[in-house]
């Protein structure tokens, strides 16, 4: 359990060679910040001896992550010492090698428990750990598929607001760039999922649940289309409310309709005079003159796009 003693503006100390070189550079950084930087490339030999001095520091990553494991596994661990257990390890799996190594020593064992834990700190943390064992790694993404994470984390979207924003980024983490692990979200409804997530009220969620849409729109064309089919694009439009304060719901809204209307059936449903998208966006461009740069773009293209004279009401 951490002492009481402990200064929370502290940075933590490094556990890695990774974290040790950049504790260094933000030390440096924060030395020298006031001065102009003199900072020029090292030569063979004090790179050598950089080298082998860091090494002569480092720790056994294995080792570490292992006695982090144990610690989690053991059940008389209080919730908090579970909670900086999961933290240890996030800090060695930024290096991918750790991050496979997780997996070569059974770390999967600790992943369910983690995302069943009564500590909404243990499982945001677990969470957060999934992402970034997942992040651009196809070997870890594999891994947590065969563990069947993937329906407790979409479960987990429900939870309080900071674990499941947390839940998104973990769930757009193993399934960007790994076809077989979005085949099993859209098998268990994540689609849905990210529909409804967008509509919600929780920002960060909703922010994380936009750029995961668009990325999927753009890498697959068919993603896209059944997106459109599940009423996305009515769905989206619903939460296009014009307002003279900058609403990060209205941005996050007209920026999703940008990529679903790549599609002509979208133009062709965003022009549902029932939608009343033409007002809306006429609108926000009036109550947003010289105010709000991206939402001005935004609505200004989907004008054009949806609604120009050209081509019997559309450009495209």
């Amino acid at each position: 359990m951490a002492s009481g003693g402990d200064n929370p503006d502290q940075p933590r100390q490094p556990r890695n060679m990774q974290g040790l070189l950049k504790f260094a550079m933000e030390a440096t950084q924060a030395e020298d910040a006031p001065h102009e930087s003199h900072v020029q490339p090292l030569d063979e030999e004090r790179r050598r001896f950089l080298e082998q001095a860091l090494k002569s520091l480092t720790l056994d990553v294995v080792e570490e992550i292992e006695k982090a494991m144990k610690t989690l596994m053991d059940p008389s661990t209080d919730e908090e010492d579970k909670a900086q257990a999961i933290e240890i390890i996030i800090d060695f799996v930024q290096d991918i090698d750790a991050a496979n190594d997780f997996f070569k020593v059974g770390g999967n064992v600790i992943i369910n428990p983690g995302l069943d834990s009564p500590n909404s700190d243990v499982r945001a943390g677990t969470l957060r750990l999934i992402a970034e064992l997942a992040q651009n790694n196809p070997y870890c993404q594999q891994q947590l598929l065969e563990a069947n994470t993937l329906p407790r984390t979409v479960e987990l979207l429900s939870d309080e607001p900071a674990v499941a924003s947390q839940a998104m980024h973990a769930i757009s983490c193993m399934v960007r760039h790994h076809e077989p692990s979005l085949a099993a979200f859209i098998d268990l409804g994540g689609l849905e999922c990210i529909l409804g997530c967008i509509q919600t009220d929780n920002e960060k969620l909703r922010i994380k649940s936009s750029f995961l849409m668009s990325n999927l729109c753009t890498e697959f064309a068919t993603v896209r289309d059944e997106f459109i089919i599940l009423n996305a694009v009515e769905r989206v439009v619903a939460a296009v409310k014009p307002s003279k304060q900058f609403e990060p719901k209205l941005e996050t809204a007209l920026s999703t309709l940008n990529v679903l209307t790549e599609s002509d059936e979208a133009v062709r449903r965003s022009q549902e005079s029932s939608l009343q998208l033409k007002e809306k966006l006429e609108l926000v461009l009036k109550l947003n003159n010289g105010k709000e740069e991206c939402l001005i773009e935004y609505a200004n293209t989907l004008l054009k796009r949806c609604f120009s004279d050209d081509n019997g009401g559309t450009d495209r």
